[in-house]
């Protein structure tokens, strides 16, 4: 199991911006493509407690619990079989190991359920001292486009993504976390 403390500065970007850094990024970098399969509880414990957990679908399938803390999100990973996905899909509990035990003072023995998927087309590479990801999102019939710069420190890491914005001639649009806006999509259809 893995874990590890990130920062994250984020803007959403229009189609044209992402083709145009695409266009300029792409070169040796190579698309990575996953699907994200999102668990909550019925009541959506995890994310009234700024947390999230998902399945992480590449050639191979991985947990990942997030949790906020304060400016940092606190990352936890944990490889999982195609066995283990398929059971918690089916009877809404975790395969054992410290993701469930992290969990478990969250949701205490409520059950989890896969309330939707989102399927990513991204490219990655390390810029200054931290790392790109241009990402193009599909989820519950929306395509959006991002660019995420994931930095090892809050005050040396807003300094990069502010100067990385002007070096790529990009204009900050606020947005939230692609969880929060495939929530908000989710919303949209009750």
């Amino acid at each position: 199991m893995q874990t590890g403390t990130q920062v994250e500065f984020r803007t959403l970007l229009s189609k044209e911006e992402y083709t145009r850094l695409i266009n300029m990024f792409l070169g040796n970098n190579k698309f990575d493509l996953q699907t994200n399969h999102y668990f909550d509880t019925a009541r959506f414990t995890l994310k009234a407690c700024d947390a999230s957990l998902r399945v992480r679908e590449r050639d191979t399938l991985e947990f990942t619990l997030k949790r906020k803390k304060g400016y940092n999100i606190q990352d936890f990973k944990q490889p999982i079989t195609r066995e283990e996905f398929e059971e918690c899909k089916n009877t809404g509990y975790l395969p054992e190991g410290q993701i469930k035990q992290e969990l478990e003072s969250i949701i205490g023995k409520q059950k989890l359920e896969n309330f939707m998927s989102l399927s990513t087309k991204r490219l990655f590479f390390t810029y200054g001292n931290g790392v790109i990801f241009l990402d193009e999102s599909t989820y519950l019939g929306t395509t959006d486009y991002e660019l995420e710069y994931e930095a090892k420190t809050l005050h040396e890491g807003k300094k990069e993504f502010i100067q990385l914005l002007g070096d790529l001639q990009i204009k900050y649009k606020k947005t939230d976390k692609k969880i929060k806006r495939a929530y908000d999509a989710l919303k949209q259809l009750y």
